[in-house]
């Protein structure tokens, strides 16, 4: 044979081998799901074969005298279908392959399946913003609860085909999840609950979520959900390059979360756990953060919420009850703040030592405030007493004002104002009655303070829902309802446009003008659906940052809330609570 006619056979030996190369049949799949669902379950299973020739296969599932077949996976791929068990019974599942060229697999190993009664979760709550701007995430939570306590896990749906499914939680456990919008339009979110016998419950209704390039007066920027309710007034900070919000909760958690999107930054929390932050946090010169607990501890943290010192340092008891706000020097060296033990202390920042103590008539429930020489001023909120002390802690005059003092006064106009229940006070450096008014309610009681606003008007809100306006020497010029209760400090923003926010304990925030005879609204934002959960007489009062976002806590919420037209804290003698932004408390404090 010629050595043309020798390769010529040896190619059509090697075309004939490989065109009759034997197609051999996928392997055995193995078998994959749940064994126990209930009645009407959309149960998951998943099928996975190799086929030696590496062809797609396709799978076939069968149960009961009833058949599904999938797609063509590739080889080594796992397959997936969803099977609706309509009876109460045992099943008895198996699956088998087959490849592209048709050759099968044997079946696989039953699978056998307890169908079993049960009932579908209860249709799930939604809660949320309605409103955002693109490309910013924000939190949306669900909570359900299941008739037959299984466990449960949720299906979010995002309304423009994105949807994500939760690990498994207790029935009844509220789970939050996060979402980003790239394009400006309504989107309906909604959410579907599934018990671990994997029927799912009902959709619950939907929240139309409104994406926007910019947000109006009003609306929500965004909302930080804490541990537990939130009576602090936040404060603002810088910190590592950061605007920052600090606040405290009642479980003893402070939390720093950035200003422009309420993600959190760092979160530290109290000696003796659960042991709560009812007051407000006051920051120092040197980002030195301080707070104290209802259980009467006194803390610094650092600007990144690592503890400083506290005290006392041990669990024994602390020195009463505090809920007011402490005050510092304007060096930052010495915090003062009172108690419910009827005693004012005065501490070194720079360890926690008591560097002395003032023993008064009365329990001491408000904050402390400060004049420009470092004087300290404070009521008692069951005698009725209002005290000024020298920054050594010496009296320098107490007077009687004739009712409780629930919250802290107000300097200004070279006068320092204070309210008590049903009356209003203007008292010389002095302790001179210089001025004083009659609410409209006698019995209405004040748990915030006065703010001093634009030409030295002095406003108060009350606990009647009642907010005051008045000269300086304390003429009344308007007074106007904004029921229900008024338990917070207003905050006064702008200077050429003048706007009061102030929040009542129903969980709205109002925007309105307080030189008009009928406080003119600009806007009410409701901050959270009301459940009247939050019941304290001292609730958080707003601030408003250099952006023009009011920032403000409900019950387990702080929300961030755009201002009207986004106006800066008013420059004003005493436009807040505390003073100023950091809670200095002192007349002429930083802003």
């Amino acid at each position: 044979m010629s050595k043309k006619m020798t390769i010529l056979f040896i190619f059509l030996v090697l075309i004939f081998s490989v065109g009759c190369k034997k197609n051999k049949p996928p392997e055995i799949p193995q078998l994959f799901g749940p064994t126990k669902v209930g009645v009407g379950a959309e149960a998951e299973y998943k099928a996975i074969a190799k086929d030696p020739n590496e062809d797609d296969i396709r799978y076939h599932f069968s149960w009961d005298g009833e058949k599904k077949t999938t797609d063509f996976y590739k080889s080594g791929e796992t397959a997936k279908v969803t099977i609706v068990f309509s009876e109460e019974k045992s099943y008895n599942l198996k699956v088998q392959a087959e490849d592209a060229k048709g050759a099968f697999s044997d079946w696989s190993t039953p699978l056998t399946i307890e169908v079993i009664a049960n009932k579908k979760p209860n249709k799930p709550t939604l809660t949320g913003p309605t409103t955002g701007l693109i490309n910013v995430y924000y939190k949306f939570t669900a909570t359900a609860t299941d008739p037959d306590d299984d466990s449960i896990r949720y299906k979010f749906l995002w309304g423009d085909g994105r949807e994500v499914i939760t690990d498994w939680v207790a029935s009844g456990t509220a789970v939050t999840e996060s979402i980003s919008y790239a394009d400006t339009g309504i989107y309906k979110i909604r959410v579907i609950a599934q018990d671990n016998k994997f029927v799912w419950s009902d959709t619950s209704e939907p929240i139309e979520f409104q994406v926007k390039k910019e947000l109006g007066p009003g609306e929500i920027l965004f909302v930080f959900q804490a541990e537990d309710d939130i009576l602090s007034s936040p404060a603002i900070t810088v910190y590592g390059g950061d605007t920052l919000i600090i606040f405290g909760d009642l479980s003893g958690n402070i939390y720093a979360i950035k200003a422009n999107n309420g993600t959190q930054k760092y979160k530290g929390s109290s000696f003796i756990s659960g042991e709560g932050f009812a007051s407000s946090p006051v920051i120092g010169p040197d980002g030195v953060i301080y707070i104290s607990s209802e259980d009467g501890r006194i803390y610094a943290f650092n600007p990144n919420l690592t503890r400083k010192w506290v005290y006392p340092e041990s669990a024994q008891a602390g020195l009463g009850t505090i809920i007011g706000t402490p005050v510092l020097s304007a060096d930052g060296s010495k915090l003062f703040v009172g108690s419910d033990n009827e005693t004012l202390y005065c501490f070194s920042t720079a360890n926690g030592k008591v560097l002395w103590k003032f023993k008064a008539m009365g329990s001491i429930e408000g904050s402390c405030v400060m004049d420009n020489e470092g004087n300290i001023y404070f009521g008692e909120s069951d005698s009725g007493y209002f005290y000024k002390l020298s920054p050594n802690g010496d009296s320098l005059w107490s007077i009687y004002l004739g009712a409780p003092i629930n919250g802290q006064g107000a300097i200004g106009n070279n006068l320092v104002y204070v309210a008590v229940t049903g009356k209003i006070y203007a008292l010389s450096f002095n302790g001179e009655i210089v001025y004083s008014a009659t609410f409209m309610d006698t019995t209405a009681e004040v748990f915030g303070g006065p703010v001093i606003g634009w030409d030295g008007k002095v406003i108060v809100a009350q606990e009647d829902g009642k907010i005051e306006v008045f000269e300086p020497n304390l003429t009344r010029i308007y007074n106007y309802d904004k029921d229900p209760a008024l338990k917070s400090t207003p905050c006064l923003a702008g200077n050429e446009t003048k706007i009061l926010y102030i929040n009542n304990d129903a969980g709205t925030l109002y925007a309105i003008d307080p030189l008009t005879e009928n406080g003119r609204e600009y806007f009410s934002t409701i901050l959270t659906p009301p459940s009247l959960k939050l019941q304290a007489d001292f609730i958080s009062s707003p601030v408003v940052g250099d952006n023009g976002v009011v920032y403000v806590g409900y019950e387990n919420y702080l929300f961030a809330v755009i201002g009207y037209n986004r106006l800066p804290l008013a420059n004003t003698p005493w436009p807040m609570f505390q003073h100023d932004p950091k809670h200095t408390g002192r007349a002429g404090g930083k802003r």
